[in-house]
């Protein structure tokens, strides 16, 4: 079934959405994000924060905690963000998503996406360590930079400056949105994650950190691509295509023709 991205959706019927697409190409969705999350969790998490040896009891080292934490703001989530947008595309254009066609679509616009979102990480960083409020106004009106960075062939400033497009005069419903979504998959996970601590045995806790980080990574990339295109749906924005035209830098001044000489 053709999935519609010029509807407009309530809250309920986002989320109903997110677990309906992710329930329904499970296999898809989890490969995909295993890519790129299990290399990370098992060379960072399992063997330098030492997971892999002392399992829930794991005391990574501040290096590798940092790193750890870095790579889980700045590259994890645009990857799988980008990976989880050309699926969406794909079933907006009636096509059965498989793994092999969203790393097609998706491999020429990872670098701008992690762009986008390593520009928004350092801009909200900045802004909470300033006065709080900045940085929450900049998280929600970046937030869907690494979306148009996919969708609409981008470079990260302009598909941050897209992103703010989408979200302006609906800065409070993007926010509710996000909180909503954030707040039952933040409790969830968080007492998933309080289980996999309990497990001892270094291996089985490590898989079951990279399992679980996949499955709510999932989520959110599809949550957060559904409610990009409802966004841009209530901006009566095509739901793909190129940028407008005022988006484009201006073209140079056509040169005075000189009259001819005689």
């Amino acid at each position: 079934m053709r999935l519609d991205l010029d509807r407009q959706r309530t809250l309920g019927e986002l989320v109903g959405q997110t677990f309906e697409l992710f329930g329904r190409h499970l296999a898809t969705s989890l490969t995909l994000t295993l890519l790129v999350v299990a290399p990370i969790v098992l060379v960072v998490d399992g063997a330098w924060g030492g997971g892999f040896a002392e399992g829930g009891e794991a005391d990574p080292s501040t290096a590798a905690a940092g790193v750890s934490l870095a790579l889980g703001i700045v590259v994890v989530p645009p990857l799988v963000t980008a990976l989880h947008v050309a699926v969406v595309q794909g079933l907006a254009r009636g096509e059965d998503p498989t793994v092999g066609a969203a790393l097609r679509a998706a491999a020429p616009r990872l670098p701008a996406a992690v762009g986008a979102v390593a520009v928004y990480s350092v801009a909200v960083a900045f802004g909470l360590v300033l006065l709080v409020a900045p940085g929450v106004w900049l998280g929600v009106r970046w937030y869907f930079g690494a979306q148009a960075a996919v969708v609409d062939g981008l470079g990260p400033a302009n598909a941050l400056r897209r992103s703010a497009q989408v979200v302006e005069r609906r800065w409070w419903r993007t926010f509710g949105a996000l909180l909503t979504f954030g707040l039952v998959t933040g409790v969830t996970s968080a007492v998933v994650a309080a289980i996999v601590r309990e497990i001892d045995n270094g291996a089985i806790y490590t898989a079951s950190t990279v399992l679980m980080q996949a499955v709510f990574l999932s989520l959110t990339a599809i949550f957060g691509t559904l409610l990009f295109f409802d966004s841009r749906a209530r901006s009566s924005l095509p739901w793909q295509g190129p940028p407008p035209v005022d988006w484009l830098p201006p073209e140079p001044p056509e040169r005075p023709t000189l009259p001819p000489r005689f």
